[in-house]
Formats: C-alpha cells, sequence, structure tokens
C-alpha cells in the first residue's frame, strides 16, 4: 500500500505537474520530505520577519497543499547559499543564473523578475544616458549581488556587505553609482542613518534579471526542487501565482519565455 501511494505522489510530481490542485492526502503523506527550511536575508515584501511577503506565501502555498512544513532563516546572501551548498538549509531565495557554484541547483521557475537600478546624486552625473553613462565611473553594490557581465565593459566594480554602506559610499563621494533593485533602494533610503535629500538623488534603470529559488545538488534538494517547480506550475495554471504578486505590489513575470 506505501508503495502505491509513492507511485502517486510521483504520478502527480513528474508526470502531472500542472495538476489544478494540491495533492490527495493520501499521496501528500507519502512524500519522503516533511520539513523544508528556506533562507535568506529580510526583503521587504518579499522575505518580511513577520513570516509574510512574496517568497514567503509562494512557498507556503507550495508545500503546504503537500503537507509539508516550511520554516525560514533569516541570514545574509552568502551564508545562506553557504548552508544550502551544505545541507543545513533545504533552498535560498532567490538568486540570479550568474555564478552558480557546483554542489547547487537553480529551480526550473523563478520566483521574481524585475529591474535593478542606479541611485546616484543628481549634480554627479548631469547628463544620464542609461547604462554607458556607467563607464568609467565606481559602482558599488551588495557584495555578490551583481556581476561586471551585466554591465558596461569600463566600469569600476566594489562590494560592500550592505545597501546602507553602499549608500553611504556615494554620499560621502567615495563611488559614483550604487547599484540595487528598486524595492532595496526604497527600503535603504528610507531605514539610512544619512540624512538624503531626495531632490539630491536620482534613480535610473539599468538593466533587469530573473531571481531562482537554489537547491543542493543532492537526492534531497533534487525532490525539494521537484515539489517546487510542481507546486509553481499548479499556482501559474490556476491563476493563483498571479493573485500572489498583485498581492504584494509585484509585476507578474512571463512564465511563457
Amino acid at each position: 500500500m506505501k508503495r502505491i501511494c509513492l507511485l502517486t505522489a510521483l504520478f502527480y510530481l513528474f508526470l502531472a505537474p500542472a495538476a489544478a490542485g494540491p495533492l490527495p492526502k493520501e499521496a501528500a503523506s507519502s512524500l519522503p520530505i516533511k520539513k523544508v527550511l528556506s533562507a535568506s536575508p529580510s526583503w521587504e515584501r518579499f522575505t518580511n520577519k513577520d513570516g509574510t511577503g512574496l517568497y514567503h506565501e509562494i512557498l507556503n502555498r507550495i508545500f503546504s497543499d503537500l503537507g509539508v512544513q516550511v520554516s525560514h532563516k533569516y541570514t545574509n546572501a552568502k551564508r545562506g547559499l553557504y548552508l544550502v551548498r551544505n545541507g543545513q538549509a533545504d533552498m535560498y531565495t532567490c538568486k540570479n543564473k550568474d555564478g552558480i557554484l557546483p554542489g547547487l541547483l537553480l529551480g526550473r521557475h523563478k520566483m521574481y523578475e524585475g529591474r535593478f537600478y542606479a541611485v546616484f546624486k543628481k549634480n554627479n552625473i548631469n547628463s544620464w544616458q542609461g547604462p554607458s553613462s556607467l563607464i568609467g565611473r565606481k559602482i558599488v553594490w551588495r557584495r555578490g549581488y551583481y556581476k561586471n557581465s551585466e554591465f558596461p565593459a569600463g566600469i569600476i566594480p566594489i562590494e560592500t556587505d550592505s545597501g546602507n554602506a553602499a549608500l553611504g559610499q556615494i554620499l560621502i563621494g567615495r563611488c559614483d553609482v550604487y547599484i540595487d533593485d528598486l524595492n532595496l533602494i526604497q527600503e535603504t533610503i528610507a531605514a539610512s542613518p544619512f540624512k538624503v535629500p531626495s531632490s539630491d538623488l536620482r534613480i535610473e534603470p539599468v538593466g533587469a534579471r530573473s531571481y531562482y529559488p537554489v537547491f543542493q545538488d543532492s537526492k534531497r534538494g533534487r525532490t525539494i526542487m521537484a515539489l517546487y517547480d510542481a507546486g509553481m506550475e499548479r499556482l501559474i495554471t490556476t491563476g493563483a501565482l498571479e493573485k500572489i504578486f498583485k498581492k504584494w505590489g509585484h509585476p507578474f513575470p512571463d512564465y511563457d519565455e
């Protein structure tokens, strides 16, 4: 009987990923995964520390339908990826496709798609001409968040440990431009101990990227990744995912590509 239940669960996971609803209770109870630990920094409207936000709600919807408990560890990006790679967390939420280390896998379906922006003093770059205006300038971003390949050749990249430190670098004139997601830029400016007159700053789009959950390349990691991918397809097909994005004020990604 247990073998039949497990085969039923595998059918739902791999042969019918676009099923409209949750797994039958009998199949869900036979899954080998009972708990999932995700990890990431606390990002406002994505991974709020009260357990709400876009990423939290997506994962809770996916895994609660399977009877799997989800918990989250708040940590910096470097530490979060280390925990996943070493089997101390099940997934990191979320990362772009660049620079994935051996031993890690990306989920098939993105969790977020958004632009990243440049913040700079208006009197430092008088005439903004798009990404080409970054050439020859000192560009600062959070450690591990971006790669040189995402920008025009000729920039001078600098990394810091936080958005607040990056903003401070441009305010005191050590760097020219701070790069980040718009939501994180706004959060950083609002929480900054520096007095930042908004009239002194300019924010302009620079590029776009998609963000995917990261899993360990192991039997457990691949199983959780399969659960995630099947769950995302269910949410996409039923329209539930679009409602979650709308609830948290984020643009809905293109999942037809």
